[in-house]
Parts: structure tokens; C-alpha cells; sequence
């Protein structure tokens, strides 16, 4: 590569540094980046290398102002220059930079039409074509590799494979000192670095390698707030895009390590983020809400199990910020949901279920009667969009009997419960986890009404589901068999079940050793005998 083509210089230093060398040279120091602006007296020196590397620039901002609509268009606007041999092979010799042009839309324009699979094999092609274009060591090659390692975590959930690319992308941008006389090369330059970050956060939170993921996530973010302050006004919103992300994957961290009050915060920060940018009524707050209001729940519940006995805390339950700052954020989302959906919509039906769960966390009347109105309003919803016997309906109507069971309305539990458990049958099979936890469930219950003889009957087909799935010696199939143990504990029960060993040993034919022969002992055997 010539001087002035672009590389990266191993040494470290702060990004809020920058140093000013008279009119010839200024450099910049962001993050690990080093990038040096070059004269405009240069210009008039340049070889053909330079020019070389000057149109490889034109061509990729040239890429990244195309609108592209969908690969039909594409197709219209670049004329495919494939041949035909008289062997009838067919031989495209399109250049690579309209390839990579091309395959680059491609991605975008299938990942917005949800395919995922197919936006990764173009992805792939990305970074194959960049390798032709650019050559092996420019830090485009770079950027291509750390778009197909956010690719990975993005469409596949594969952390390791996003930590694998963002490394090559790392080694690339860390070989020399990238050059540029050009804001916006140096713009995508810090961009690909900060999004290598990001990306490198997210993988390591995956993977539950949380202190590096803190250090990356601090490093992406610092070269956030540097962008915000020197870019134009479009690179400022795309900066504030960013962190509105950053904020978000840093609160979910902090949340993975039980510190609840930081991810709080971030949580915080990043909704406030999302109002300036997008106003109060942005579907985008829906998730940060409902994440907000999760982890309201684990300071409310982590704080006073802590502090106070058992009984305290079941006579505090409901009358503390959090709790209420909780059941507030789950609102919000719902109210979100209401006012830019239909009011017979999936995503209605989903934060109303969640805010019924929230307010069921309270003991007071009225929050259970809250509660059980959402709980209706979502199952409403469930059953007109999927019918009856849908795993998203079928999960309201559970909850909607450990409500009345919460409620002391236990026949009208029981009678939803007989209905449940066909339906659960009808959707997973007799054999399903579903149907077990449910025959558990009605167990307990005739349990506590007394009903001794009915629930062992239950319990007996939850632990046969359970021994089917999990094996005898699984920890659920333990406890089954524990509480059936202590219902033959009683004299009633231990006597009809002794009785019922019995008959079953009476019917049973008797076992004899003695094997009849059909032929006679000795002597040769006949084409019959076989």
C-alpha cells in the first residue's frame, strides 16, 4: 500500500486527545484509531496510487448515498455484464465493486423483509467482495467484517462467531496509521470502531464474560460522546442512535450481574435518549419499559428479602416505590401499545398480559382487580387472532387460574383447569411438560379441598409425564414422587392402594418356568420342525 493509503498504529492512546502539528499534519486519537489528515498541498503530488485509492473512496460514498428500493430495481440500474462460452457456460464479469455494491443493498433489503438466512449468505459475500476490492489490509476489509460479526449476533445469536469477526476487524484496524484527507472517511472509519465495540459488548455479555464486556461497551461509548461533539448534524443523530443501544446492552448487563440500581439507570438514560429523539410515543420505548419494569421488580423483592423476615415483606408488598415505579413502566408500555396499534393486535395483547402480571405482584384488592381485567382483555385478544388452543392463549388462562386461586375462587379455577387441560392436550400432546405442570397444579388444589383419593390420581399422571420426559431420577420427578409419598402417608389411602396391589397381583397369570415342547426330545429335525 502507498503512504496515504489508510491503516491503524497499535499505540494507545485517549480519545479526547488531539494534537495539532503545525498546518502539515493533525491527528486525531479515538479510542485506538489514529487517523492523520493530509494537506490539501498534497494533492497536487499525488501518484496514480493515490488516485487509485481516492476513487475506491468516491465509489464507497458513492454506495452509501444510494437508495436502494429492492433487488428488482438493483437489477434495472446495473446492467448485468454475463456472457455465454460455447461450452454454454455462463461467465458474469461484472466488476466486483458493482458486486459489492449490489450484494451490500441485498442484505439490507432482506433483513427488512425479515429473512435472515438469506441477509447472511450477503453478508457473507460482503466481506468476500471487500477482500477483492480493497485488498487484504484496508480497513474497509475491516468494516465488512465487523458488519457480518454484527450480522451473526443480530440474525443467528451466534456470540462466538461475532467475537471471532470483530477480532479480525481488530487486527486489521490495529496493523498501521490510517491516512485520510477526506471528514467522511474518517467518519466511517470511527464509526466501523465504534460499532466493533458495541458488538464486542454484546458477544462477551452473551457469553457471560462481563468485565470485558463493561471495558468495550465503556470504549464504544466514550467514542460516542467524541462523535456527537465534532460530527455534522446527520452524524450527531446517528451518534445518539448508538447510544440509545449502548445504554440499553450496558442496562441488560448490569442487570445480568444483579446490579440492579446501575441498570436502572441505564435504563433510564436510554428512554430519556429515545424521547428526544423519537417523542414520548415511540414504539421503541415498548421493550425499554418493559425491561425497566423488570428490574424495578428485582430491587423491590432483592431489597426487602434482605432486610426483613418473610412476614414483613408479604405486609410491605405493594406500598413501596419500586413496586409502584414497576407497575408505572409496564403501564406506559401498554398505553404505547394502545395509542400506535389496533385495539385487537398482537402487541396489545402482549403488554396487557405483561401489565396483568405486574399488578398480580400486588396484594391489594385492587390491583388483583386490575390485574384479572387485563388478563381478560389479552386473552380476548389471543383467542379472536389464534383461537383457543394457541400456546399464547392457553399461557393467559393459566394465569388467569393462579389468579383465582389467589383469589380463594377455587371452583371457578377447577372448572377452567378441566377445560385447560384438554385443550393442552389437543395442542402439545398428553406427553408435553404443559400438561404435566397442569395435572400438578389440579393436584394441588384437591389437596387443600381435602380431595385426597382425586389428587393422587393427578399427581400419579404429572409424575408418569414427568418420568417420561425427564427420567425418575430428575429433581421434578423427585418432588412428584415426595408428594405422593406423603398422600399414602395417609391410613384411607395406603389401604385402597395395598387393596389395588393386591387385585393387580390376583389377575396377574402365573409364572411358570416350564417351556412346552412341540416336537419330542432328541432325534434329527424335519423341513417341518424350522
Amino acid at each position: 500500500m502507498s503512504s496515504d493509503s489508510l491503516s491503524v498504529s497499535s499505540d494507545i492512546s485517549d480519545p479526547s486527545d488531539v494534537e495539532e502539528a503545525g498546518d502539515s499534519k493533525i491527528v486525531s486519537n479515538i479510542g485506538e484509531l489514529k487517523v492523520v489528515d493530509i494537506p490539501s498541498g498534497a494533492h497536487e503530488t499525488a501518484s496514480s496510487d493515490e488516485q487509485s485509492d481516492r476513487s475506491e473512496e468516491q465509489l464507497s460514498d458513492q454506495s452509501d448515498q444510494s437508495d436502494f428500493k429492492s433487488p428488482r430495481d438493483q437489477k434495472r440500474k446495473t446492467k448485468s455484464q454475463k456472457v455465454r462460452l460455447k461450452d454454454g457456460t455462463v461467465v458474469d464479469l461484472t466488476p466486483p465493486e458493482k458486486l459489492l455494491k449490489k450484494a451490500e443493498a441485498k442484505a439490507k433489503f432482506l433483513e427488512t423483509k425479515n429473512k435472515p438466512e438469506e441477509a447472511m449468505k450477503e453478508y457473507m459475500r460482503c466481506t468476500a467482495l471487500s477482500r477483492l476490492v480493497y485488498g487484504d489490509g484496508h480497513w474497509m476489509l475491516a468494516s465488512s467484517h465487523v458488519n457480518l460479526a454484527y450480522a451473526y449476533l443480530r440474525l443467528r445469536g451466534l456470540a462466538q462467531q461475532a467475537v471471532h469477526h470483530a477480532e479480525i476487524a481488530r487486527t486489521l484496524l490495529l496493523s498501521g496509521l490510517h491516512t485520510s484527507d477526506s471528514q467522511q472517511i474518517k467518519e466511517k472509519l470511527y464509526s466501523t470502531l465504534q460499532l466493533m465495540y458495541y458488538v464486542f459488548g454484546r458477544a462477551y455479555t452473551v457469553l457471560c464474560t462481563y468485565s470485558e464486556a463493561e471495558q468495550n461497551f465503556a470504549k464504544a461509548e466514550k467514542i460516542t460522546s467524541e462523535r456527537g461533539r465534532a460530527s455534522s448534524r446527520e452524524k450527531r443523530k446517528e451518534a445518539k442512535e448508538m447510544n440509545i443501544q449502548i445504554s440499553v446492552a450496558m442496562a441488560k448487563l448490569y442487570a445480568n450481574q444483579n446490579k440492579h440500581a446501575l441498570g436502572q439507570s441505564y435504563f433510564e438514560k436510554a428512554i430519556t435518549l429515545i424521547e428526544e429523539n423519537h417523542g414520548k410515543e415511540s414504539l421503541q420505548l415498548i421493550p425499554v419499559y418493559q425491561d425497566l419494569g423488570k428490574i424495578s421488580f428485582w430491587i423491590f423483592f432483592w431489597y426487602f428479602w434482605y432486610f426483613f423476615t418473610p412476614a414483613e415483606l408479604e405486609q410491605s408488598k405493594g406500598k413501596h416505590a419500586n413496586h409502584d415505579q414497576a407497575v408505572e413502566a409496564f403501564l406506559q408500555a401498554h398505553q404505547i401499545a394502545v395509542e400506535k396499534y389496533s385495539g385487537q393486535s398482537e402487541e396489545v395483547a402482549d403488554t396487557a398480559h405483561k401489565l396483568a402480571l405486574a399488578y398480580s405482584e400486588s396484594a391489594t384488592a385492587e390491583a388483583e382487580t386490575a390485574a384479572e381485567r387485563y388478563l381478560e382483555e389479552s386473552l380476548g385478544i389471543h383467542q379472536v387472532l389464534h383461537g383457543p388452543h394457541h400456546p399464547k392463549t392457553l399461557a393467559v388462562q393459566d394465569d388467569i387460574c393462579r389468579l383465582l386461586l389467589r383469589t380463594d375462587r377455587t371452583d371457578e379455577a377447577t372448572t377452567t383447569l378441566k377445560a385447560l387441560i384438554s385443550a393442552k392436550i389437543a395442542t402439545f400432546g398428553e406427553w408435553s411438560e404443559e400438561v404435566g405442570d397442569t395435572y400438578k397444579l389440579f393436584g394441588s388444589i384437591q389437596m387443600s379441598q381435602g380431595q385426597l383419593e382425586k389428587a393422587l390420581k393427578n399427581f400419579k399422571k404429572c409424575h408418569s409425564i414427568q418420568c417420561n420426559l425427564y427420567g425418575a431420577s430428575h429433581r421434578k420427578s423427585k418432588a412428584t414422587q415426595n408428594t405422593i409419598d406423603m398422600l399414602l402417608q395417609s391410613p384411607n389411602l395406603a389401604a385402597k392402594e395395598g387393596q389395588t396391589k393386591a387385585g393387580q397381583l390376583k389377575s396377574r397369570p402365573r409364572f411358570n418356568a416350564t417351556i412346552a415342547s412341540s416336537t419330542p426330545a432328541g432325534g434329527p429335525k424335519t423341513s417341518m420342525d424350522y
